[in-house]
């Protein structure tokens, strides 16, 4: 099985190209493996319409669909779906009934009437006005205050920036320093591999206020230039 996040992939926040995507595709046909499609934050994409899911090119059966609404509604709504061939839904529910046998039906409920009545489609249109422009403002004030030390390309959708530090700064003090101030940013450890040493972080910028944010970046800039 091969698990990807082809929408905002984790953590760069790129898209994967179609031509990419049917490729992964035939690969998985020709070779029988099974593709886990982690579609976290579909919703949000802000230059265009989102590409369509691998799992609408299925056609033989071997995509995994996943998804979830903490971020499209609400983070304490811990409740998401997934989209398979009948024989994978019924053992994954007699998988997930040695965890939790009943499940909460009345988030279920709850949830189905909201998207029933357009409740979330609208809530999502408003949330989506808001997170541009507070991923606007927050690359603003990155290009204008920390240009020479991080590099960044606009996301196209999500809600984080991938970050590209100088590797003149040591990312372990970088987030000991700036969390002494108060703001917690990664180290990066849980992005780099045995064949990628990427010295980049994820900034997210999604629950922030843009005066936060300014506040955010004026922290970072601090510490930056104590390097």
């Amino acid at each position: 099985m091969v698990y990807v996040t082809p929408h905002h992939h984790y953590p760069t926040t790129v898209s994967l190209p179609m031509d990419r995507r049917l490729e992964l595709l035939r690969l998985a046909d020709k070779y029988g493996f099974i593709i886990f499609e982690d579609d976290y934050d579909y919703d949000f994409h802000y230059r265009h319409k989102p590409l369509l899911p691998l799992a609408s090119a299925d056609d033989s059966g071997l995509v995994i669909y996943c998804g979830s609404f903490s971020k499209t509604f609400s983070p304490a709504f811990r409740l998401g779906y997934l989209v398979a061939p009948e024989n994978v839904v019924a053992h994954l529910a007699s998988v997930r009934t040695l965890l939790d046998r009943q499940g909460d039906h009345i988030l279920e409920r709850a949830m189905a009437e909201l998207l029933d009545d357009g409740t979330i489609q609208r809530s999502l249109r408003k949330a989506m006005a808001v997170y541009r422009e507070r991923r606007d403002h927050f690359c603003d004030l990155l290009a204008a205050e920390l240009s020479g030390m991080m590099a960044f390309d606009t996301p196209e959708g999500g809600l984080s920036v991938w970050t590209r530090i100088d590797r003149r700064i040591d990312l372990a003090r970088l987030a000991a320093d700036a969390r002494k101030k108060g703001l917690y940013v990664s180290d990066g450890v849980a992005h780099r591999y045995p064949a990628y040493d990427a010295h980049a972080i994820r900034l997210g910028f999604a629950s922030s206020t843009e005066d936060a944010l300014a506040e955010c970046v004026g922290v970072l800039k601090d510490v930056v230039d104590r390097f």
